[in-house]
């Protein structure tokens, strides 16, 4: 089971709270069966701006970690870095890949690791497996509302 989310209204703004599952207690193990290697989005090793050295760097500590780790872990600002995404915020491009692959039924079960600035990985979380799905590095699977 995949941690909760549970949204509410507060002072005009949605805030997206995280509750723990029974695997946050896990490590995230890496699948690769579900890259997305074609589109805006493609995890594409080929890619012109794939920068595989960070990528594989942050997966090899994130191996070490818990997903309540992993999640534990905020911006400057208090927003966790590292979190499950609302289905209803993907951007339309994800959100029509998602039906071209046909893991519609996946979007709330999408998680995004922050690895830089805007750079994003996103894959699919289940219990404790996390299954790349899209590179992201321009935060653009689920734009930023500032």
């Amino acid at each position: 089971m995949t941690a909760k989310k549970t949204t509410r209204k507060q002072a005009g703004r949605h805030t997206t709270q995280q509750v723990a599952s029974s695997t946050d207690n896990l490590n995230p193990i890496w699948v690769f069966d579900k890259i997305d290697r074609n589109g805006k989005f493609a995890f594409d090793v080929n890619r012109q701006d794939f920068d595989h050295k960070e990528i594989l760097a942050k997966m090899i500590d994130y191996e070490s970690m818990t997903w309540f780790e992993i999640k534990q872990q905020t911006h400057d600002h208090g927003k966790s870095k590292h979190h499950l995404l609302s289905g209803d915020g993907l951007s339309d491009e994800a959100k029509d890949r998602l039906r071209s692959l046909n893991l519609e039924e996946s979007s709330d079960t999408l998680f995004s690791f922050a690895l830089q600035n805007l750079l994003r990985v996103i894959g699919i979380r289940d219990k404790n497996l996390f299954h790349v799905l899209w590179y992201d590095p321009k935060h653009e699977v689920y734009p930023s509302s500032k």
